[in-house]
């Protein structure tokens, strides 16, 4: 979506930018390369901002890698009354953690805790009621209902042959939809299942 909005190039199906000739970065891999080929300086620590209803004490820190979620929640003040959801990255495209003990990588972003009134568990959601919602905010163009769909019946090549490849996991379609699919968590597990 940037490619096209910045230089008006569309990436085709199954491809990458570097397709169009495009490089995409953003400004912590820019300032880590800087770094390594400047001071020799390897990627050591990333900024990481801890937010959400659930923390104490929300922030953005340098956080050395390998550093455990949980000492970088410690950090925060910890945990706040009526916590209920860690998850590692962002709201859209995170992953939900079942233990705080795994580490800071380079990949980490962020730390979101969810308290309970804003979480909405995953097996509270209904049938597709095909209203056409992720349809419409779907930056691809793609169907997300029916990729969803396929995905939960355990058609995994008809949703590869919808364009399941296309979807780059932005969470819109999930976050619009009223029937509170996981649409999201079919998606990737459809792609876990077939090979490009």
């Amino acid at each position: 979506m940037l490619i096209k909005a910045v230089k008006g190039r569309e990436v085709p199906s199954k491809g990458l930018p570097m397709d169009v000739g495009v490089v995409v970065q953003n400004v912590g891999t820019a300032l880590a390369v800087y770094e390594a080929v400047r001071f020799g300086k390897p990627l050591i620590e990333r900024v990481v901002t801890v937010t959400g209803n659930g923390i104490k004490e929300p922030k953005n820190m340098m956080v050395r890698i390998g550093t455990l979620m949980s000492d970088v929640i410690e950090q925060c003040g910890g945990l706040g009354d009526g916590a209920v959801k860690v998850i590692s990255g962002g709201p859209m495209m995170g992953f939900a953690q079942w233990t705080l003990d795994v580490p800071v990588v380079k990949g980490t972003s962020g730390i979101l805790v969810l308290a309970e009134d804003e979480y909405v568990s995953s097996d509270q959601y209904s049938a597709c009621i095909r209203c056409g919602s992720c349809i419409d905010v779907c930056p691809m163009g793609l169907n997300p209902s029916i990729l969803s769909i396929y995905s939960e019946k355990g058609f995994y090549e008809d949703a590869k042959a919808n364009n399941l490849f296309d979807c780059f996991e932005c969470g819109s379609c999930a976050y619009v939809c009223p029937a509170k699919r996981p649409m999201v968590q079919f998606i990737r597990l459809a792609k876990s299942q077939v090979k490009p």
